[in-house]
């Protein structure tokens, strides 16, 4: 018996040290970034249950997942409608479902270039809309967002500096050596091109925005799952 609680002690300890190790926090001007980086095979986007529902919570969604993964982060993936559904590309497990977005309109999901997350196998891809439809790729996973934060490593030349729009935020990014990166500001509130600048000194290359203001995420003995606000997609880490 006493061996069997020191394995299942030492296995506890393992996993959280295994999530510490993919989670690290920078801050800069008086806002902490928390970076959790995946491997893409690992990553899954989710928008409905089997029974056509929305999961709406981190909570949900979590307990769903836990039937059968052990879940790593969970976060918001990006802008949607007032319906309720994605604004742009949603792609799940091959299956697209809801189309790429290419018209004009307002808000950030507008601001251009927006972009798109797509996953293959062990690869991910962090692509402007644009060059999304020139490289066609057969994603697993995919969803459009926007606006592109970097584009090789330089600011969207759409944002100011002086940009009165302060707001918590979440991205996703990939650095120089293809790591994925999931950002969320957990304190202080930039503004696009703080936010990208932060993103920058991280290390990011190609950064994608999802949202602001209601986003948040659930990491094991971090970040609890409780949100005040409901969310459509929503991409987890999970083995």
């Amino acid at each position: 018996m006493k061996k069997i609680i020191k394995f299942l002690t030492a296995l506890c300890g393992f996993l959280v040290f295994s999530l510490q190790a993919s989670y690290r926090t920078f801050t800069e001007s008086n806002i902490t970034y928390g970076i959790f980086q995946a491997k893409p095979e690992d990553v899954r986007l989710h928008w409905r249950d089997s029974e056509g529902k929305n999961y709406r919570s981190l909570t949900n969604l979590k307990r769903e997942l836990e039937k059968n993964y052990q879940v790593k982060m969970i976060m918001n993936a990006g802008i949607y409608s007032k319906n309720d559904v994605p604004a742009g590309l949603w792609i799940e497990n091959g299956k697209e479902l809801n189309p790429l977005n290419i018209k004009r309109g307002r808000g950030n999901f507008h601001i251009q270039p927006n972009g798109v997350l797509a996953l293959v196998g062990k690869q991910a891809y962090i692509l402007t809309t644009k060059a999304y439809q020139q490289k066609k790729l057969n994603p697993i996973f995919a969803l459009q967002s926007g606006p592109m934060l970097l584009i090789e490593g330089k600011i969207n030349h759409q944002f100011s500096p002086t940009l009165e729009s302060y707001h918590k935020r979440n991205a996703v990014c990939l650095n120089k050596q293809n790591e994925l990166l999931f950002i969320l500001t957990t304190s202080g509130k930039p503004n696009l091109y703080t936010f990208s600048q932060g993103l920058q000194k991280i290390g990011c290359h190609n950064a994608l925005y999802l949202d602001g203001t209601i986003s948040n995420w659930y990491i094991p003995s971090m970040f609890n799952s409780f949100h005040w606000h409901h969310f459509v997609g929503m991409i987890s880490v999970a083995e």
